[in-house]
């Protein structure tokens, strides 16, 4: 009798509740993230800055004109005739290695912008992975509140109305009415937070904020890619790095070729006294007061920096690495304990105190604690379930493996070795 009581229907999702799977969330975060579409864009200016840094100089072209209006009291000579004055071309002659390295500086800063691209991209990825993470575990935690506040509704019911007949105590019935006050308050506080998570979840899939979400996940496959115990060497924060080393050294030989002073030769037509001839010049520039010496010495201990900078980067994604592998080792082995074993634990601890309480061996209390027993495990459970996620996530991503939906699959118990 009392264990017909015990069954719970599953709660169905509103109509108009937007139903998706891991795999369509991700897509549909990526493509509505406005921080995904910045570094994209970003990076496309900075390629654009690139390609514009190798176009040579323009030439400068100068005209002149003199005597206009007093040709006559100049030179005795009216109209074009006396006219004086000069048109001069100036191409700049870059002598030095200024523009080679300016060119090297604009290239690593387009690969430092293009592998930005690729981290803004990752951390998206990243953060709707554990944004999905959060919104599955309170789903499902809502969803087990539900079960167990309408199973408790139903004994506190049945106690109610055993206890009206005199057939059971009226003690038994005010508890049992308790731990119905109680599934109550705890229904509610897991549903206030799925709310907060669905809110930012619908934000960061471009839905309003009041839409109601459910999200499926599929079970794990083998076929996934495993961990492969080497850090991600083709990371692009580890090619940032090693632009930034490039685009140092790119200033460095920027530094040397400013030593060198550029050259502007020019060409030109020059009329003087009614006669036109060709004008020929040179200028340039006169290491006199600035070497460039100071300018070289700093550009120096920028390449010093940015070297000691990748090193530092190098070595904190292969000791993050190493970090991200024990954490999910620890998590896995630790995953083991619940296995088919703790599964039928888990039904028999509430059905065992069912039966002991209709024979008349167990008390209410009993039967009420080995469902709170039964209701922290699942959250236990569940709250290993998001670290095994977070954890599976940052080692893909230590790893250079793809953020997909595949890093939140369900029931992976049943897929670690």
């Amino acid at each position: 009798m009392l264990a017909l009581l015990l069954v719970s229907g599953l709660a169905l999702s509103p109509p108009d509740t937007v139903v998706l799977d891991v795999q369509s969330a991700l897509g549909r975060g990526l493509d509505a993230s406005p921080i995904l579409a910045a570094a994209l864009h970003r990076a496309d200016a900075v390629a654009e800055l690139a390609a514009q840094a190798r176009a040579w100089p323009n030439p400068h072209l100068g005209l002149a004109a003199e005597n206009v209006g007093q040709q006559s009291a100049f030179t005795g000579l009216t109209g074009w005739d006396g006219l004086e004055g000069q048109a001069v071309l100036t191409a700049p002659l870059p002598l030095g290695w200024e523009r080679s390295g300016s060119i090297r500086v604009a290239r690593a800063e387009d690969r430092i912008a293009q592998a930005g691209g690729e981290v803004a991209e990752l951390q998206v990825r990243a953060a709707l992975i554990a944004q999905l993470g959060a919104f599955l575990r309170q789903q499902a935690l809502v969803q087990t509140a539900r079960e167990e506040l309408g199973t408790l509704t139903r004994i506190a019911e049945a106690l109610s109305l055993q206890a009206s007949a005199g057939r059971a105590p009226t003690g038994d019935a005010a508890r049992a009415q308790l731990a119905r006050v109680m599934a109550v308050t705890g229904l509610a506080r897991r549903e206030a937070e799925l709310a907060r998570n669905s809110a930012e979840l619908a934000r960061q899939l471009g839905l309003s904020p009041d839409t109601p979400l459910r999200i499926e996940t599929e079970p794990c496959d083998r076929s996934t890619a495993p961990p492969t115990g080497m850090p991600g060497v083709e990371a692009p924060e580890l090619r940032i790095a090693e632009a930034r080393v490039d685009a140092a050294r790119g200033y460095v030989v920027t530094a040397r070729g400013l030593a060198l002073p550029d050259l502007e030769p020019q060409l030109g037509l020059r009329r003087t006294g009614g006669q036109t001839g060709f004008y020929l010049g040179l200028s340039t520039q006169l290491p006199l007061f600035d070497l460039g010496a100071r300018r070289l010495s700093a550009a120096r201990a920028q390449e010093q920096a940015a070297l000691a900078d990748q090193e530092e980067q190098a070595s904190r994604w292969v000791a993050g690495h190493a970090a991200a592998l024990n954490t999910l080792a620890v998590l896995q082995a630790a995953g083991e304990s619940f296995g088919q074993q703790w599964r039928l634990d888990l039904e028999q601890t509430v059905t065992a105190a069912e039966a002991r309480y209709e024979l008349g061996e167990g008390t209410l209390v009993e039967l009420l604690d080995s469902r709170r027993a039964r209701l922290q495990a699942l959250d236990d459970y569940h709250a290993w379930l998001a670290e095994w996620w977070g954890a599976r996530t940052d080692l893909a991503r230590l790893e250079g493996r793809p953020l997909d939906a595949s890093l939140l699959c369900t029931d992976p118990l049943r897929e670690i070795p």
